[in-house]
């Protein structure tokens, strides 16, 4: 039996497991809830999540938790919207995901709760335009030109649920949990540094 050298690979391998578990479990209940209230559709806290993994974690974790739980949460609901994993739609939304990751990532080590609202508010507009834009682009329910993309980003097809609901769902998730999350992450920092003993300088000169 291999043993790892670094007394601390347990703790780490365990913290990693349950952020991966517990990050597969909020996803999955979020997107399990419009099944039930179609009123929420979009209301979600991926986007989110993506993008404050992308502000405060550091490592492969920082994507690799998000990305699992997107896909394992759509392996297990998408037969219940009629849908296969490997849809080009979906690998769009993976793709919208993977940009608001990166604007996590240029948002700085640890923005102001404005920041995370606008970047929240950017990242929901930006997912908005890409999955509707390309719904537009495949979709011949559209006419391509200008009017059938402001139908599909604005209103969408007649006989499903109108593109501005889903837009204004987006938008409130994605900055209320930015700036939750956020603001939990500020005070996991405080908390920390807090804790952190401080140097001690001696004013003795050698």
């Amino acid at each position: 039996m291999m043993v790892s050298k670094n007394p601390d690979f347990g703790g780490r391998f365990h913290k990693s497991t349950l952020v991966i578990f517990m990050t597969i479990l909020i996803i999955g209940f979020s997107r399990h809830l419009p099944l039930s209230y179609p009123e929420l559709l979009n209301f979600s806290p991926v986007p989110a999540i993506f993008m404050i993994s992308g502000t405060y974690l550091r490592g492969n974790l920082s994507w690799i938790a998000p990305m699992i739980g997107v896909v394992a949460s759509d392996l297990l609901l998408n037969p219940n919207y009629g849908a296969n994993f490997f849809e080009s739609f979906m690998l769009i939304t993976l793709f919208s995901y993977s940009l608001i990751f990166i604007i996590g990532k240029k948002l700085g080590e640890n923005p102001e709760i404005k920041t995370l609202a606008l970047g929240g508010l950017g990242a929901a507009i930006m997912f908005h335009l890409i999955t509707c834009g390309f719904a537009w682009w495949v979709n011949p329910a559209y006419t391509k030109d200008l009017a059938g993309f402001i139908q599909a980003i604005i209103f969408g097809q007649p006989e499903f649920a109108p593109a501005y609901l889903f837009l204004k769902n987006t938008i409130i998730s994605t900055v209320f949990f930015s700036v939750l999350l956020g603001w939990a992450f500020s005070l996991q920092i405080k908390f920390v540094s807090a804790k952190t003993p401080k140097p001690v300088h001696s004013n003795v000169k050698a």
